[in-house]
């Protein structure tokens, strides 16, 4: 067996070192982040601080981008140790006293299921008190209301996180208690429940829409966007926004009518592409393991997205293709875009080509600009 030259040695035995000094920082890192879990305990303060995480992420881009390290395992490193300081802090909020003062009464219908955990979760690190009206609440160890009229007559919130076909007779049913709460769905889609917000607002309620552009397993929230859909009541609007303000979250604003018309191209076509591109290579002969020799990085990076599609519950992903009432005119684009497309290919036309790609890149370039919050 060939033997390591001295100096490769000398230099493998440095990073050991290093690596363990990475280690006993880390492990103080989260010695600081328990210290501060216990002060945020005492003070009743959130147990999240989303400005911050978003502050830790500038910092290790900053300081790692001068190295030459993408942005996007920089930012990966960065949420790990803000997951991390996440959980202990929480491990010390467990252990802390209970009884702290909440600031708002909560109620998430559908709570159990994975939005409504997540928006449970995300509400309680915020100090406010959470109820679920959901059959599955026991297994969340949260308080579970009964039902959608007990949860109007105590709750300041409503939050409906149901699946979208069921959503209209559930909202109807907290609308007709004549409750003063704030009412709000997160559905992705609004059409199967326009004509019911639109009815609630007419009759006086406190309701508007709402829609994280981001799925549950977000665990950081920098650089992810929030609609508010208003449904013309502005002081509901204000009450909504106020609930995630907090956050890191970049916060927008679209009116009712325009919402699913918008989600139809940034959410709908998304993810249509990714279906097509499963489609595609669910047909293609080539083996797993040829394709994984054979794949190059722009391959890598489709099948990712790819892949998290096909991860993600089909239900849900089917009634955002099927009940948005744009997805029949997003479909007919993509035909005619695919049709251009062979065309160009065909033609070996180089200057279409190029204008596809410039009038692509503009609109793009041109979205880039965040939503301030």
């Amino acid at each position: 067996m060939r033997r390591a030259p001295s100096d490769l040695t000398a230099l493998r035995r440095e990073i050991a070192d290093l690596d363990r000094t990475l280690a006993r920082n880390i492990a103080r890192r989260l010695a600081l982040a328990r210290q501060v879990g216990r002060r945020k305990a005492t003070h009743r303060a959130a147990a999240r601080d989303f400005s911050v995480e978003a502050e830790v992420l500038a910092r290790w881009r900053a300081a790692l981008g001068r190295s030459g390290i993408p942005a996007g395992r920089t930012d990966a490193l960065a949420r790990w140790l803000i997951e991390e300081s996440v959980r202990v802090q929480q491990e010390v909020r467990a252990k802390a006293a209970p009884g702290s003062a909440r600031a708002t009464e909560i109620a998430i219908i559908g709570g159990a299921g994975a939005m409504g955990s997540w928006l449970a979760g995300f509400f309680e690190d915020a100090g406010h008190r959470v109820g679920v009206v959901d059959p599955r609440a026991a297994r969340l160890g949260r308080p579970r209301l009964g039902s959608v009229e007990s949860a109007a007559a105590r709750a300041e919130v409503l939050v409906f996180a149901t699946p979208i076909r069921s959503t209209a007779p559930l909202l109807r049913r907290a609308v007709a208690t004549g409750t003063d709460a704030l009412l709000f769905d997160v559905l992705s889609v609004k059409a199967p429940i326009l004509r019911t917000l639109k009815d609630a607002a007419a009759a006086g309620r406190q309701v508007t829409s709402v829609h994280p552009m981001f799925g549950p397993s977000a665990r950081t929230l920098s650089g992810r966007n929030l609609l508010i859909v208003s449904c013309g009541v502005p002081e509901a609007d204000r009450a909504a926004r106020a609930l995630f303000s907090g956050s890191a979250l970049a916060i927008g604003e679209v009116p009712l009518d325009r919402h699913d018309l918008l989600i139809a191209e940034s959410l709908g076509l998304a993810h249509a592409v990714n279906l097509l591109f499963l489609a595609a290579l669910s047909a293609d002969p080539a083996t797993p393991h040829e394709l994984a020799q054979a794949a190059s990085t722009t391959f890598q990076r489709q099948s990712t997205l790819a892949s998290a599609v096909a991860r993600e519950g089909p239900e849900l992903y089917l009634d955002i293709q099927a009940l948005n009432p744009h997805t029949g005119g997003l479909y007919r684009d993509l035909e005619r875009a695919l049709g251009r497309l062979r065309e160009m290919v065909d033609r070996r036309d180089l200057a279409g080509f190029s204008s596809l790609l410039e009038r692509g890149r503009a609109k793009l370039d041109s979205g880039t600009e965040p939503m301030r919050s």
